[in-house]
């Protein structure tokens, strides 16, 4: 089984689009799409807002990860954003744009360049370059057993 990074794109899932300002991930069920991967559902307990701090705070839960700096802009549906990391003693850096598509909606576009994943014997294996998609949208409230993300 071929080794692939985390995307970023990922761990901003379910991430929509407030219409004015940084956007909002609604608490609630969210469907989330990467690729042709199956779809996943999940909780999410609380409203969340995309700024600079989350961006950092979500993308540090990579293995291994240390990231030092993100920008993030917005302007009406369109939420742009860089970070750079160091992962498996390897610099990353991952870019992309959320967009807002409608109520509680959103599509995901994100490049990752660089990081490792470091093995047992201290050797570390380079993640691939990644393009990925994600698609994401809201399904209403949390039900009893969906997976809950904090």
């Amino acid at each position: 089984m071929p080794l692939r990074p985390l995307p970023i794109a990922a761990l901003l899932a379910a991430l929509a689009g407030a219409g004015a300002g940084a956007p909002v991930r609604h608490a609630g069920e969210w469907r989330t799409q990467t690729g042709g991967a199956a779809p996943r559902l999940s909780c999410y307990p609380s409203d969340q807002t995309l700024d600079q701090a989350y961006l950092l705070r979500v993308a540090s839960r990579l293995p291994g990860a240390s990231c030092k700096a993100a920008s993030l802009s917005t302007a009406g549906p369109l939420t742009s954003f860089s970070i750079a990391c160091t992962v498996g003693g390897k610099a990353m850096t991952a870019s992309g744009t959320v967009t807002d598509t409608g109520p509680d909606a959103y599509v995901s576009r994100t490049r990752t360049h660089g990081g490792a994943l470091k093995m047992l014997a201290g050797l570390a294996v380079p993640f691939p370059d990644t393009d990925t998609t994600t698609v994401g949208r809201r399904l209403g409230p949390c039900r009893p057993g969906d997976h809950v993300v904090n």
